[in-house]
């Protein structure tokens, strides 16, 4: 799917190909940084979450960072390194394509794991999450295996893009249907929570999750589509512009939905963790007390008899002071 001269094979050097791919990365380094920045964001506000958490978005930066390095390389290797005789397929661009790999199965499990959780245990909808993130992941790795062999070809790529075009296809699709599945999922779950006993606080938070889980899905499901679109559809390097995008378009959706909870302090931490609630979410919802209820028995008395008889023959009149956790009877009047 790629632009060939009769002469020299693929014609790499070209605004459809090798432009394409470099506006990509140019893209592609902004979102970095705007994954830094959340990632920075992220670990000033949630000093109470759990080390495992910590780590994950830690080694997420990382291969974001990998990410990033590989992409800046590739675009170097061919407009300088290999100017005039540069091929598509190099050692870096493959390792590109599998940190692309690496990091959307972390992001599509760590959501499947969520909903898990958000589901209270129920296991049909987060294996069929975790099914096709372990599919796309395979998918992915088939791809990345045959890039690095295809290498040393010449030219290269040609048996790549033809005999491998379902795979990568396959791949792009599995991939957008797990998006799918898992915005959908995280949409119905968290809209459950929702109650009108729930505080401002709490609502502002499920509210803010359900539009960004329903954005983020929407966001890479479509762009995995536009990818399939652009690589069967036009002759050109366009498909794995937006193939480049990808990778940041996740990490960033989910250092998105960690940020949209409130702060979290090393107190809160140390609270969850002596409750023995630990989850991946890692959000609290809070809700309105209930009201108090206080109820009187009066005992029916006449005026004459109100006048006349001693306060200590008078029947004492109970007070019934009910709270959620606590109901107590405390006699007004004493005997």
């Amino acid at each position: 799917m790629v632009a060939v001269n009769q002469t020299t094979g693929f014609f790499v050097e070209s605004n459809a190909n090798l432009g394409a791919v470099e506006i990509a990365t140019f893209l592609g380094l902004v979102l970095f940084g705007i994954s830094l920045a959340q990632g920075y964001t992220y670990f000033h506000r949630s000093a109470g979450d759990s080390v495992r958490l910590k780590v994950f978005v830690g080694v997420l930066l990382l291969m974001e960072s990998f990410h990033s390095f590989t992409a800046s390389h590739t675009i170097y290797y061919d407009t300088v390194a290999r100017f005039g005789h540069a091929e598509i397929n190099s050692y870096s661009l493959s390792a590109n394509a599998a940190t692309e790999t690496l990091i959307t199965v972390l992001v599509q499990c760590f959501y499947s794991h969520r909903i898990y959780r958000l589901s209270n245990g129920k296991l049909p909808i987060s294996i069929a999450c975790f099914t096709l993130a372990i599919l796309r992941f395979l998918f992915g790795v088939a791809v990345s295996a045959e890039s690095v062999i295809d290498v040393h070809r010449t030219p290269n790529w040609v048996v790549f893009v033809t005999d491998f075009n379902w795979l990568i296809t396959t791949m792009l699709a599995v991939g957008g249907a797990a998006d799918i599945l898992i915005a959908f999922s995280m949409l119905v779950y968290l809209r459950k929570m929702s109650s009108s006993t729930n505080m401002k606080s709490t609502t502002d938070i499920i509210n803010r999750l359900v539009r960004w889980s329903l954005q983020s899905g929407l966001l890479t499901s479509m762009t995995s589509l536009t990818v399939i679109i652009c690589f069967q559809a036009m002759a050109n390097l366009v498909w794995f512009g937006l193939y480049v995008i990808l990778a940041k378009l996740y990490s960033n959706s989910l250092l998105v939905s960690l940020n949209a909870r409130p702060p979290r302090t090393r107190a809160d931490g140390r609270i969850r963790r002596q409750a023995g609630t630990v989850h991946s979410t890692h959000i609290d919802f809070e809700t309105i007390p209930m009201p108090v209820g206080i109820s009187f028995q009066l005992s029916d008395l006449s005026s004459s008899s109100a006048t006349d008889s001693n306060p200590r023959d008078m029947p004492p009149m109970v007070c019934n002071l009910r709270t959620q956790h606590l109901m107590l009877n405390s006699p007004c009047a004493a005997h």
